[in-house]
């Protein structure tokens, strides 16, 4: 995955970070094996669909919920409902 980068809602563009989402994972409530399981298959899905070897968050969410429900379905529906707090200023 060389150079894969990822675009940001708001337009930012930042390196792909695989610990980004295993740690998102973990964090609602998946074993480390089924996080490591759905990162693995984000990281060889990414490169198929990048354009400009780039590929959009709300892209990645979608893949990550699609593989997690074949998993853990409870799962997915925890990490579906999950949104991430908007900064305060």
């Amino acid at each position: 995955m060389l150079n894969l980068m990822v675009e940001k809602k708001d337009g930012q563009v930042e390196p792909f970070d695989r610990a980004k989402i295993l740690n998102g994972l973990i964090k609602s409530g998946a074993t480390p094996e089924q996080a490591e399981t759905v990162t693995a298959q984000v990281e060889n899905w990414a490169p198929t669909v990048a354009v400009n070897n780039t590929v959009k968050t709300t892209d990645i969410r979608f893949k990550v919920l699609e593989f997690l429900r074949g998993i853990n379905p409870t799962l997915a529906a925890a990490f579906e409902a999950y949104r991430k707090p908007e900064p305060t200023q």
